[in-house]
């Protein structure tokens, strides 16, 4: 009887083994289904990273949310949710029940610090579907109100705020005059590799009194950062809280900049980044200008041919200026303002100088050596090192500061005025050419009429370097070469140039020699690099790159290549035809 009794019970607990097992892997089975399908599902959890408690300023009232893993506080019990995620990742829909009527609320996810809200209003009907209460959410008109965690983790501010500003301010209802101060600035120095990481999260906006605009005021402010986000429309919010202020609804600030430009930007005047449209329309209009923070006093002297304005060809669009003792680099990219870096001689050593580099937009001193070939025609050839914190010259110059591919290069700086030299190339030659780029016929006006009975049975493709303008290369796409009675071709009144390249720079690198072409009409870039290569008694081979900097890996055999090489030309000697 007692076997018959512990095979029951043994029985028994297996079933109910089977079944609880059963049912815990069927909901959790469920919660992953809805999370991979967008879908709905009643086991409603708030993620984790939303929970906590949050500090929100509605309706010029403050009000503090408590989320938990299933309700929310004034909101009641999650009793379902539904995640939208192809509208955005972060976007979650809820429904809460408080027991008189439900309400969606959607949250944002922005940062660790920062959620948005939306939310319907309250339905007491119970046969609505999440899909209908959450509709009213989707009207683009419809506010967005701002959560902050009471209990923050704060950011580096080095995505937000990095260097020193100098800024202009006004305010939308304060005064409408703009005080202009030089020391109105925002200091967000960040040191790299510091111990103390608090430092690094921290920024402080500098007010000054201006004596011509009456409600102008001196203050100090000490923000820490909260984070960031970018909205749809490019705007750029950054959030900070005020470590000097008490009060939460003047505590927590909002910024909004431009990503293509963070020149203007608008402050809130309370604790909601709503308020903000734009950078141009805000409480506080700010408009900001970098300044530059450190200053090294010069040790030596560049030489003295290098003075002047060059194009630097290791950056796009770079220009670069040297003078005794400084270096000036300007960096134009596509989108966004210029780029300013400086470069102050410290200590030289025969070709290698070591200087201090500063840029406008940071508060650290860095150390690099360059690595100079004397000025060549138009041109300084030069490498640079790895950045150095500390300014040992032993340590910052030493030839393994330098890249050790066993390919390098030397970059090029350009002058910006070129002058045109004898091109090591000389004669007359027929081409053949191949590549991504081929060159092409320009049509143009001839200094006569045309004649309609002239015939010309006999064309080419000629480039000629002739001796009475050695220092350009001249191209004749649809070169004639049948002749008249006298010698001649039958139409040189007509003969237009397709192409015209002075030459501003030669020499040899790597058993190949490299020239350097200035074209002003060539709308891409007027700098063009070519690697050349004698084949043969009457054969020259040439390849130019895309840009104006010669590829790695670049050889005058080649047409195409991955270091956007784009045209190859085969000269044949034709100086017989021609005499």
């Amino acid at each position: 009887m007692r076997q018959c009794r512990r095979y029951f019970t043994s029985q028994v607990l297996i079933a109910l083994i089977v079944v609880f097992s059963y049912g815990r892997t069927s909901r959790n089975c469920g919660t992953v289904l809805a999370l991979e399908t967008d879908s709905t599902t009643n086991d409603c959890v708030i993620p984790i990273l939303m929970q906590g408690q949050w500090y929100s300023y509605e309706n010029g009232k403050d009000q503090v949310y408590v989320i938990e893993e299933r309700s929310m506080s004034m909101k009641g019990t999650c009793i379902q949710q539904m995640y939208n995620d192809y509208e955005d990742v972060y976007r979650n829909f809820f429904l809460f029940d408080n027991g008189n009527c439900m309400t969606c609320v959607a949250l944002y996810y922005r940062t660790i610090n920062v959620l948005e809200k939306k939310e319907s209003t309250c339905q007491t009907s119970s046969k609505i579907s999440i899909e209908e209460m959450c509709k009213e959410i989707s009207v683009k008109e419809l506010t967005l109100d701002t959560l902050f965690n009471l209990s923050p983790t704060y950011q580096n501010c080095r995505q937000s705020f990095e260097g020193i500003w100098q800024f202009a301010y006004e305010y939308e209802t304060r005064f409408t005059a703009v005080c202009n101060h030089p020391f109105s600035n925002i200091t967000a120095c960040q040191r790299p590799g510091i111990n103390f990481q608090i430092e690094n999260q921290r920024f402080y906006m500098n007010y000054r009194k201006c004596h011509d605009v009456d409600s102008s005021f001196d203050a100090q402010y000490r923000y820490a950062c909260l984070g960031q986000w970018v909205a749809d429309n490019g705007n750029r919010y950054i959030v900070a809280v005020n470590m000097g202020e008490e009060q939460n609804f003047l505590r927590f600030t909002c910024f909004v900049d431009r990503t293509d430009q963070d020149l203007l930007m608008t402050k809130s005047r309370t604790a909601s980044c709503s308020e903000l449209k734009s950078a141009r329309e805000g409480y506080e209009q700010l408009r900001l200008a970098h300044v530059k923070s450190e200053t090294v006093l010069p040790s030596c002297k560049f030489p003295a041919d290098y003075m002047g304005v060059w194009y630097n060809t290791a950056n796009y669009d770079s220009e670069v200026t040297i003078n005794d003792t400084h270096m000036i680099e300007v960096t134009k990219p596509n989108q966004g303002k210029p780029e300013t870096v400086y470069y102050v001689c410290d200590e030289s050593k025969g070709t290698r100088y070591m200087v201090a580099k500063l840029g406008i937009g940071g508060c650290q001193v860095d150390y690099m050596c360059f690595d100079f070939v004397r000025r060549h025609h138009s041109v300084i050839r030069y490498r640079q090192g790895r950045l150095y914190p500390l300014g040992d010259f032993r340590s910052v110059c030493t030839w393994s500061s330098f890249d050790n591919n066993p390919r390098w290069k030397y970059q090029v700086l350009v002058s910006v005025n070129p002058v045109a030299i004898n091109c090591p190339i000389r004669g007359m030659f027929f081409f053949e050419q191949s590549g991504q780029t081929r060159l092409t016929v320009r049509d143009g006006v001839t200094k006569f009429p045309f004649d309609p009975l002239l015939e010309c049975t006999k064309r080419n493709q000629q480039l000629s370097i002739c001796p009475d303008s050695p220092d350009t290369i001249k191209i004749d796409m649809n070169k004639c070469d049948t002749l008249d009675y006298r010698a001649r071709n039958v139409n040189y009144k007509y003969e237009i140039l397709d192409y015209k390249w002075r030459c501003i720079a030669w020499w040899s690198e790597d058993t190949n020699g490299q020239l350097y072409t200035y074209d002003p009409e060539d709308g891409f870039s007027k700098y063009r690099c070519w690697v050349y290569q004698r084949d043969e008694y009457g054969q020259i081979s040439l390849s130019r790159s895309h840009k104006d900097s010669c590829g790695l890996w670049q050889t005058p055999h080649d047409d195409v290549t991955p270091e956007n090489l784009n045209l190859k030309l085969v000269l044949k000697n034709a100086e017989r035809q021609c005499n």
